[in-house]
């Protein structure tokens, strides 16, 4: 994250899809055109599934896609289908989706399906039904789960749009949340569907580097971390330079969007710091899940391929003022807020180093939960300690410190109050760890007797 980003810090889809069913009875996969689009049915009914009236059980079933509301002809997606049910008697998942024309709902086809994991493919041309791909003569392609071992409500699969602009595409999703009795009993069929339209196209398509290309925004280094602040480099990725000032509203959420310019990380919008033609900062959503995910960019000139980044619980960043020849942290006095740094670092700008005794304020992101937990997305001012104080070790210089304060004191921004150890003039390294995952290497904390 560029240094100027950090003051402002202190200071303050794609088409198709229906899923129904998981049950014993239908172990399988369901028979195909059970997605609740028009000329299907659902479950919902007697010999299949019964227990609620379709979307009456208390859940959903939605769908997180990678474009948002848009596709880009001819370009694979990874979808992802979530049904979430808080009935106690819930033991298993299943799903069915499709995705049609918008201008023939009941028999276009739009685009094919691969699978991933243990999902089928179900083929439809009067009357064939396979697990593997679909005959060029089929009307209509369906995508399933394959058993009724799925106990998350989570599935994913891969989704190519048609090779030309075919206009809207609808995509039709149903999901079961079954009680595993072996019986079309007590289960709960839910339905939605999105339209999604083709993205603009041109020479202007983001691009997200594939290797290196989505990073903690304090430390550069790989990953991903539920809230916090995250760099994406790449290449078309804005028009112009922009940050989010004046778009935070009264209610103090931060925008999804600059310019047209959007990114979500496992299908959920992030929140939008800054936007420029190689690098966009954003402060992760509440991913819930650890592993690999998908991220996208989306601007007015179309939709990045997705890259896949890796979530994890902590990775740990300090924030510098300079990146070389020497790594500076972005440090403050807690007395008088004075930047701590050598003299003369920036011009015009009053900088001094630490001396012994000092009480040093240091800031970074990706430190992992706190106590309370913080919803990102909006201004936080106040304190949030980490969850588990144990695992945060500190040293300067090599001698052990315990921060009087370390958590959250902005949105997504940590914040560790630090007194300098009884050190000799020179620069002292700043090393960090939480659950053993350390910080950038070589960050030097400049002190003067």
């Amino acid at each position: 994250m560029q240094k100027n980003r950090l003051v402002g810090l202190a200071k303050s889809s794609v088409v198709f899809l229906t899923l129904p069913i998981l049950l014993l009875a239908f172990s399988v996969g369901p028979d195909p055109r059970h997605t609740g689009a028009p000329g299907d049915q659902t479950c919902a009914r007697s010999g299949c599934h019964t227990g609620t009236a379709v979307n009456g059980g208390g859940g959903r079933v939605e769908l997180q896609l990678p474009g948002g509301l848009t596709y880009v002809p001819g370009q694979k997606q990874r979808i992802a289908v979530v049904i979430t049910d808080g009935n106690a008697t819930t033991r298993n998942y299943g799903f069915q989706a499709t995705a049609r024309l918008g201008s023939n709902e009941a028999n276009g086809q739009a685009g094919t399906f691969s699978l991933v994991g243990r999902d089928i493919i179900l083929c439809v041309d009067g009357r064939e039904r396979t697990g593997a791909s679909c005959p060029s003569t089929a009307a209509l392609e369906f995508i399933s789960h394959g058993d009724a071992s799925n106990r998350t409500g989570r599935f994913e699969f891969d989704w190519t749009p048609p090779s030309t602009d075919v206009g809207p595409v609808k995509i039709y999703v149903a999901g079961n949340a079954a009680n595993g009795n072996g019986a079309a009993s007590g289960d709960r069929i839910y339905t939605t569907n999105v339209t999604l339209t083709p993205a603009a196209s041109g020479g202007n398509r983001p691009v997200i580097t594939s290797n290196g290309g989505v990073v903690n925004g304090a430390s550069f280094a790989p990953g991903i971390v539920a809230g916090a602040w995250t760099t994406l480099f790449g290449s078309n990725l804005a028009a112009a330079l922009k940050t989010w000032d004046g778009l935070i509203d009264a209610q103090g959420n931060f925008p999804t969007a600059i310019d047209g310019v959007r990114v979500t990380i496992d299908g959920l919008p992030a929140f939008i710091n800054f936007i420029s033609a190689n690098q966009i900062n954003v402060q992760a959503p509440a991913l819930t899940r650890t592993g690999m995910v998908p991220v996208v960019v989306t601007t007015p000139g179309g939709t990045s391929e997705t890259v896949m980044a890796n979530v994890v619980r902590e990775s740990p960043g300090l924030f510098l003022f300079t990146q070389s020849p020497v790594r500076y942290p972005a440090a403050v006095r807690a007395t008088d807020g004075r930047f701590i740094a050598p003299a003369g670092l920036f011009p015009g700008l009053t900088t001094e180093p630490a001396k012994p005794g000092d009480i040093v304020l240091l800031f970074g992101t990706g430190f992992g939960p706190t106590t309370p937990a913080v919803t990102p997305g909006r201004v936080f001012s106040g304190a949030a300690p980490l969850a588990d104080l144990s695992a945060l070790q500190v040293r300067i210089g090599g001698m052990s410190v315990t921060p009087s304060f370390a958590g959250l004191s902005g949105s997504g921004l940590y914040q560790f109050n630090v007194t300098v150890p009884n050190l000799p003039d020179g620069n002292h390294r700043i090393e960090m760890l939480v659950n053993g995952q350390q910080i950038q290497t070589d960050v030097q904390l400049p002190v003067r007797r």
